[in-house]
């Protein structure tokens, strides 16, 4: 098993953000950058980035900011401000230790968010990275049902309440939440509306995103990432070269993925990781 090295760079207001490097096996095919989502850390993405070093691949795992290693900034950051910040920051520090200069990028939930919203707001960037995966991201389907609105409410009363948004307490993961992140996604969902604050759309501008894509989606994740909400992304993205998976039971796989599971699961190593390994090594 390679051994998990830890380093530092540090974004661009200043926090110093932690990334754990799980070196390729033999011979490298290139580098991958592993992301987690909200309330969560790198551990999440541990398991899946062994199995891609095992494949070839120099995988190095994000911790985004206030999240594992990684140092809590001074300033709360809302959703935005905290990917397009950490996101930079762990794509200029790959790259530029890629010898071959092929990194792609594998974002569960919010993970998978934070590379959206990087390409969208500035297009140009996409010449950095050879492609993307989404593992049960998505914006704007979460508060559909009615049962999941009222949850939602529920949740931001609680946040507002506690200044901040409790992972455990509220069974979301091992980490609390920054409040202006999870305040942030909670009016995306209420509102259908996947836009900055600044009133930029995301959705919008996800047609000027053209690097090759893989977007997968959970059959059992009926609040966080519906879906139909993953599925709403991947029809907006511009890209030729796209595919979206539904992993599920009718498609073969071993169970219905939730959330969690469909990136971190003995099942999700034989049914997920596999494939995912097979579409970089297709576009290597």
């Amino acid at each position: 098993m390679a051994c998990v090295k830890q380093f530092f760079t540090t974004n661009g207001k200043g926090t110093r953000i932690g990334l754990h490097c799980v070196p390729a096996e033999g011979a490298c095919t290139g580098s991958v950058v592993l992301a987690h989502g909200t309330f969560s850390n790198h551990r999440s993405c541990r398991g899946l980035a062994r199995h891609l070093s095992r494949c070839g691949f120099n995988c190095w795992l994000l911790d985004f900011q206030g999240h594992g290693i990684s140092e809590t900034p001074r300033i709360e950051p809302d959703f935005e401000s905290m990917c397009l910040a950490d996101t930079a920051a762990a794509i200029d520090y790959v790259a530029a230790d890629s010898t071959d200069g092929k990194t792609w990028w594998i974002g569960h939930s919010g993970g998978g968010l934070a590379i959206l919203m990087y390409l969208a707001r500035d297009p140009h960037r996409q010449s950095r990275l050879h492609g993307l995966i989404t593992l049960a991201s998505q914006a704007t389907e979460a508060a559909a049902p009615l049962s999941n609105r009222v949850a939602i409410r529920m949740a931001s009363l609680v946040t507002s309440v506690l200044r901040v948004a409790p992972g455990r307490l509220l069974k979301l993961g091992p980490e609390n939440e920054f409040a202006a992140v999870m305040q942030q996604w909670y009016r995306w969902s209420l509102s259908g509306r996947w836009e900055g604050s600044d009133g930029f759309n995301y959705l919008e501008a996800l047609k000027g995103v053209t690097v090759p894509s893989f977007s997968l989606a959970a059959a059992a994740d009926n609040f966080i990432a519906p879906p139909a909400g993953c599925e709403k992304i991947h029809r907006c993205l511009g890209a030729v070269d796209k595919t979206y998976r539904l992993c599920g039971l009718h498609a073969g796989d071993r169970e219905d993925y939730s959330h969690a599971r469909i990136v971190s699961s003995r099942n999700a190593s034989v049914d997920i990781w596999p494939r995912i390994a097979e579409w970089l090594h297709s576009r290597a």
